[in-house]
C-alpha cells in the first residue's frame, strides 16, 4: 500500500490501490482519498523509465480534461508528482462497468433486442463528441476502449484524451497544408488520416461509425490483415460490414458516419435527431452498485500492483510493415475485472424526420495506395507531439455467437426485407 499526497494547491492526500488497466503510457491503480475515503482513478507514469513523448501524452490530457466539464466525459479531479517515487498522476473519476467492447457489456446490447441500450449508449457518446468538438477539441481515438460504463451502464463517458488535439472552434476549412501525423488507433481511423491529409471533427465522427459497429460485436469494424487493412481503409471504396443484427435504423445511423468523403459524413447535431437516438432513454439496468469508498472492496483491492506500459507505435507500425497482425490499441483500459451483469417517410438530410429506403452495398476494393509509399513514411505514424505510443491488450479475438434481431422493427418503419439492396445511400 503507498501513500501519496499531491503537489496541488489543494492538497490531498491518498493511497494507490488496486492495478485495474493500461496505457500506452500509463497504467491505471485504483486509489483512495484518505481524508474521506472517496474512490477514483489515478493515470501513471513513471518518469525516470518512460519515454518523453508518455509525459507529454500525459500532460496534453490533464491540460485537456482541465477545460473540459460534461456529464459524458470523464471527470478530471486532479494531478499531481509523486516526489518519493518520480511518478506524474493523473486522478480521475472512477467508472465501474468497464467499457464498452467489454464482452459481458457486448453480450448484454445482443439480448436487448429493441436495442435501447445500444440506442443509449451511442447517443450518450454522440453527446460527448458534440459538446467535445464545440469546445474545439478533437478525440482522435474514439473507440470502445474509450468509453466508459458506470456500475448499471446508464452512466456513459468517453475517456482518454491523451491523442486529443485543439483546434479552433467553429472551424470548419482551415485544413492543414502539411501531412499531418495520424493520431490514434488505425482500425478506427478515417480515411483521409490514414492518408496524412488532416484530422478533424468529422474524423472523430468515422470513429465512431466503427465503433456503434463494436459495440455490437466486440470486435473493431475492420478485420486486421496488416497493411492490407491500411490500404483498404485509405484509397478503397469499400465499407465496413455491418452487423446483421443492427436494425435498419441503426444500418442508416451508421451509414452516415462511414461516408468516405468527409463533407458527407453528418455532424453530432444532425446525428443527434437522427431516429435512431432521437428519443433514447436510460435503460432499465440492474447491477452492481457502484463503490463509493474504500470500505466497499476488501483490503486486496489495495495491495500495490504495477505493470509495465504497452508498445510503441514505433513498434506498432514496425510490426504493421512485416505484414503481420499488430496491437491496434493506442491505449485504452485494459479489462482487469468483469462485471457481468446479465417506418419510413419523407425527409431532409440532419433532420429529425425519417427517410427513404436506407439502403448499403460493399464496393470492392480498389486503388489501394502504394505500400511503398506508405513503408517511407512510416515515421509520420508517429502519431503527433502529443500521441500515445502503445498498446494495450489486443482487440477480442473470441466469436461471438450474434442473435438474430429480426423479431421486432422500430416504430414506423417498414422493415420488409432482411436482405439490403445493392445500391449506394446518399442520404435523398
Amino acid at each position: 500500500m503507498e501513500k501519496q499526497s499531491t503537489s496541488s494547491t489543494q492538497k490531498t492526500s491518498w493511497t494507490r490501490g488496486k492495478f485495474i488497466g493500461r496505457g500506452s503510457f500509463g497504467n491505471v491503480n485504483l486509489a483512495v482519498n484518505q481524508t474521506n475515503g472517496a474512490l477514483f482513478a489515478v493515470k501513471s507514469v513513471h518518469l525516470a523509465t518512460s519515454l518523453p513523448i508518455h509525459l507529454e501524452s500525459l500532460e496534453n490530457e490533464i491540460r485537456i480534461l482541465r477545460s473540459l466539464s460534461s456529464p459524458y466525459v470523464v471527470k478530471y479531479l486532479g494531478d499531481d508528482l509523486t516526489p518519493s517515487n518520480s511518478y506524474r498522476n493523473l486522478h480521475l473519476e472512477y467508472l465501474p462497468g468497464g467499457t464498452v467492447s467489454d464482452l459481458p457489456n457486448v453480450k448484454r446490447r445482443l439480448a436487448d433486442v429493441d436495442e435501447r441500450i445500444l440506442r443509449w449508449h451511442t447517443r450518450c457518446l454522440v453527446s460527448a463528441l458534440k459538446y467535445v468538438h464545440g469546445e474545439g477539441i478533437v478525440h482522435c481515438d474514439v473507440k470502445g476502449r474509450n468509453v466508459l460504463l458506470g456500475s448499471d451502464s446508464t452512466s456513459v463517458k468517453l475517456a482518454d484524451f491523451g491523442s486529443a488535439i485543439a483546434i479552433e472552434k467553429e472551424s470548419a476549412v482551415d485544413f492543414p497544408k502539411h501531412r499531418i501525423k495520424p493520431r490514434g488507433s488505425p482500425l478506427w481511423m478515417a480515411p483521409e488520416v490514414i492518408r496524412g491529409e488532416y484530422q478533424r471533427r468529422e474524423s472523430d465522427v468515422w470513429s465512431l461509425g466503427c465503433t456503434v459497429i463494436e459495440m455490437i460485436t466486440g470486435k473493431p469494424a475492420w478485420e486486421d490483415h496488416g497493411l492490407d487493412s491500411l490500404c483498404r481503409i485509405a484509397d478503397s471504396d469499400e465499407l465496413p460490414v455491418l452487423p446483421a443484427q443492427l436494425s435498419e435504423l441503426g444500418k442508416d445511423f451508421v451509414d452516415k458516419c462511414l461516408r468516405r468523403d468527409p463533407n458527407q459524413r453528418w455532424s453530432c447535431d444532425q446525428l443527434l435527431q437522427h431516429p435512431f437516438i432521437a428519443s433514447a432513454s436510460p435503460p432499465e439496468m440492474i447491477g452492481e452498485s457502484s463503490p463509493r469508498c474504500v470500505f466497499d472492496f476488501g483490503s486486496s483491492e489495495f495491495d500495490e500492483n504495477t505493470e509495465n506500459c504497452g508498445w510503441s507505435a514505433r513498434e506498432r507500425f514496425g510490426k504493421l510493415a512485416e505484414g503481420g497482425g499488430v496491437i491496434w490499441e493506442s491505449d485504452g483500459w485494459a479489462t482487469v475485472r468483469n462485471y457481468a451483469i446479465e417506418s419510413s417517410v419523407n425527409c431532409k438530410e440532419g433532420t429529425s424526420e425519417e427517410y427513404p429506403e436506407l439502403l448499403r452495398t460493399r464496393l470492392e476494393i480498389s486503388n489501394c495506395f502504394d505500400s511503398s509509399m506508405s513503408m517511407r513514411n512510416s515515421e509520420e505514424w508517429q502519431c503527433g507531439d502529443m500521441e500515445r505510443v502503445g498498446g494495450v491488450e489486443s482487440s477480442n479475438k473470441d466469436d461471438i455467437r450474434m442473435r438474430s434481431h429480426s423479431q421486432k422493427t422500430q416504430k414506423n418503419f417498414n422493415a420488409k426485407s432482411a436482405t439490403i439492396r445493392k445500391h449506394s445511400v446518399n442520404g435523398h
